[in-house]
């Protein structure tokens, strides 16, 4: 048995020397084009030994899963959607918590690369601050795949926007402000942001949404609320908002889980908002739930009412396709630039 499987190997690698030659140069290319991002030589060993599996075969690899906050819905959501597509190919995936510090991060990122993890995946608390760190990963002979923000050093990068991001968030909201209010005075409609800048994509998120006093004259921003990016504390900050500007119209949030937490104020019994037709929140990052009040609120049963989704339909599986084919060692798009689309009640039923 062993004679024939070996017999079987050789002539495969033979049927890949004369045939899939081609492939196999594409993907030392797309390694070698990536060194600007901080490929070193040790990690083109992990894609040689990758190559090396018979049929493609990762069973038995490792991916560490580096993610910021799993405590937002999003990101426990993805995460863990990666790991189960995973698990039907034999390869191991931890997740890492940082729970919003970079320190953390760092370490377990030294963790994983100490360990002989093959493959990284880092969403970064502060990218600037990983970027060391992802090429000491790299020298120990861990691939590198980066998503949400650029470090300057990695293998592969699934990146957004994140600027637009808000930009389209604002956009929502404007557009929302003229169809309700056609006839509201300059500056008369007071409306809050609730933003996150715990890392300098955040920030850039937040300033884009920040523009939407451009996007339509009827505004004011009464309140800015800091570090709000999950439900419990979007639902505080909706009580606090309430008791000072009690004519707040509109809540534009950094995320889904605080928009979901605006959501749940806003509809719940006893709210300070008495006419859920003459209010709003909008946000980024798909969530499931999310999509189920951007539904309901075509009837005002929510006042969710719009979020921009980055990525594709199928982000994770997006994730998942990107870091196989970097554990296989088949070729791989280097930089992998997100879409954001805008969901509204008109077609959320898309994404359901």
């Amino acid at each position: 048995m062993k004679k024939v499987l070996a017999m079987l190997l050789c002539g495969a690698m033979l049927g890949t020397m004369l045939v899939g030659c081609g492939a196999k140069e594409s993907a030392a290319t797309t390694v070698e084009e990536t060194s600007a991002g901080g490929v070193t030589e040790a990690a083109e060993e992990t894609v040689a030994a990758a190559e090396s599996a018979a049929g493609g075969d990762i069973s038995g690899m490792t991916v560490g899963y580096c993610m910021p906050d799993t405590s937002e819905s999003f990101l426990a959501g993805l995460s863990n959607g990666v790991k189960e597509l995973f698990e039907a190919d034999g390869v191991k995936v931890d997740i890492a918590d940082a729970a919003g510090s970079s320190t953390t991060q760092i370490g377990q990122i030294e963790n994983f690369a100490a360990s002989g993890t093959d493959l990284i995946i880092i969403m970064a608390v502060d990218p600037t601050g990983v970027t060391d760190v992802i090429k000491r990963a790299q020298e120990a002979g861990s691939l590198v795949m980066v998503a949400g923000s650029d470090p300057g050093a990695y293998d592969a990068i699934m990146y957004t926007d994140q600027y637009e991001d808000g930009t389209m968030i604002a956009q929502m909201g404007a557009d929302w402000i003229e169809k309700t209010f056609p006839d509201a005075a300059p500056g008369s409609i007071e409306i809050a942001l609730f933003e996150d800048r715990s890392t300098p994509e955040a920030t850039q998120r937040c300033e884009g949404m920040a523009t939407i006093t451009e996007l339509t004259d009827k505004v004011t921003v009464a309140q800015v609320v800091g570090s709000i990016k999950n439900n419990d504390p979007a639902q505080a900050a909706m009580e606090n908002v309430m008791q000072t500007n009690p004519d707040i119209k509109m809540v534009l949030c950094y995320n889904s889980s605080g928009a979901m937490g605006v959501n749940e104020y806003a509809m719940r019994a006893g709210s300070a908002i008495k006419d859920p037709s003459q209010f709003a929140t909008f946000c980024s990052d798909l969530d499931e739930a999310a999509l189920v009040d951007i539904a309901d609120s075509a009837e005002d049963k929510a006042v969710l009412r719009g979020l921009i989704k980055f990525g594709s339909n199928d982000l994770t599986g997006d994730t998942y396709k990107l870091a196989k084919q970097m554990l296989a060692g088949e070729e791989f798009q280097v930089e992998n630039p997100d879409p954001l689309t805008k969901i509204t009640p008109e077609n959320v039923a898309e994404f359901q």
